[in-house]
């Protein structure tokens, strides 16, 4: 699969300098990590969403997780179940589907009496589930799941936190939850895919729902909360990308609404952070062209690189508006190089507007 692959020759040509490269589950973590772009929930009770993602019909969709756990109801985890086993018997019968082509398939589900509940569906579909998110995940958490996993003979199936919870954001807990977690990711880290924040949840911790007139990082708490986790979390060492949080808002044809969307992104990059969770396939489109690396930073990320032995430690920006210091922009210039092979690189004088044509 490839990022705008519904695009066609002549506009791909016309927009990308470089174009994506092909992915699958398969391909290697230290790239497959830095996939995940507009991450799509879909609740497990909506088996017409999800079949119509897997089998092309909904645009973009790449990441897919199927959710048994906030987006279903008290009543409706049944529902859900029964569900879930059809869409894998039909992934496997259904002769439109090719299984090296489908979305990366991850199960969001409730807890770990959940997962031995749903154990014999993730046993025989191994080879199509990429992996599990754990919700309100803590370094208890997270070491339950990977014991109930390495359990049932999934050693290598990944692991996606979603951190959500208040021992993460209550002044007297915060430091020795986050540190107590970085410990655990730390220690499998072979097999934890993905970070990522449960805004919706820590809002309501206190009481609060988004606002179109705002972003999130115009929210005290929130930003308190993505500081903490860039900061305990972001490190070199363990080398997970952590994705912005996600917006309840999806109605793009407000431009109130797309322009505090739009400005949330752009900040989740500035900030570090690595794609977006949504919630409505009318999300994607923005969020994978806000992907896209610019044609200035593929430049001096690859200037950059062919500098580290040389004999200048800085030098102009290909634009000639910016200086390019080796070492201070070594590991972002890597990064820039990672993400271009996964979401192209625009065209010198095209920004991602090009893309939210098609």
């Amino acid at each position: 699969m490839r990022y705008f692959d519904y695009i066609d020759e002549e506009n791909l040509n016309r927009i990308f300098f470089k174009r994506p490269c092909e992915f699958n589950k398969d391909t290697d973590k230290d790239m497959l990590k830095y996939a995940l772009g507009a991450f799509l929930y879909v609740p497990a009770t909506q088996y017409n969403m999800i079949y119509k993602s897997i089998i092309g019909e909904v645009k973009g969709v790449r990441p897919l997780a199927i959710c048994l756990e906030d987006a279903i109801g008290a009543k409706g985890e049944d529902e859900a179940i029964n569900n879930l086993r059809s869409i894998f018997r039909d992934i496997r019968t259904d002769l439109r589907v090719n299984i090296d082509n489908i979305p990366l398939i991850f199960l969001r589900v409730r807890n770990v009496e959940q997962l031995n509940k749903i154990k014999d569906i993730i046993v025989e579909n191994k080879d199509i589930i990429v992996g599990i998110l754990i919700p309100k995940a803590n370094s208890v958490l997270v070491e339950k799941y990977v014991e109930t996993l390495n359990s049932m003979g999934l050693f290598s199936m990944y692991i996606i936190t979603i951190i959500e919870s208040a021992e993460f954001i209550n002044i007297e807990s915060k430091k020795e939850a986050f540190e107590n977690l970085y410990k655990v990711l730390l220690k499998n880290k072979k097999r934890i895919l993905s970070i990522r924040i449960g805004i919706t949840d820590i809002l309501g911790i206190y009481s609060i729902r988004r606002s179109k007139k705002f972003s999130i990082y115009d929210n005290l708490i929130c930003t308190d909360f993505m500081r903490d986790t860039i900061g305990y979390l972001n490190k070199k060492e363990l080398d997970v990308p952590i994705s912005g949080g996600v917006s309840e808002f999806f109605n793009m044809k407000d431009e109130e609404i797309k322009s505090k969307y739009t400005e949330e992104i752009l900040l989740d990059k500035f900030n570090g952070f690595i794609g977006k969770t949504v919630i409505h396939p009318s999300q994607i489109p923005i969020t994978q062209a806000l992907c896209t690396i610019n044609y200035e930073d593929f430049i001096d990320a690859q200037n950059i690189i062919a500098n580290i032995d040389g004999k200048y430690g800085v030098n102009k920006s290909v634009s000639k508006e910016r200086m390019n210091e080796i070492n201070p922009h070594l590991l972002w210039a890597k990064r820039v190089l990672t993400l271009s092979n996964i979401y192209g690189v625009l065209n010198e004088g095209i920004d991602y507007n090009e893309l939210l044509k098609f």
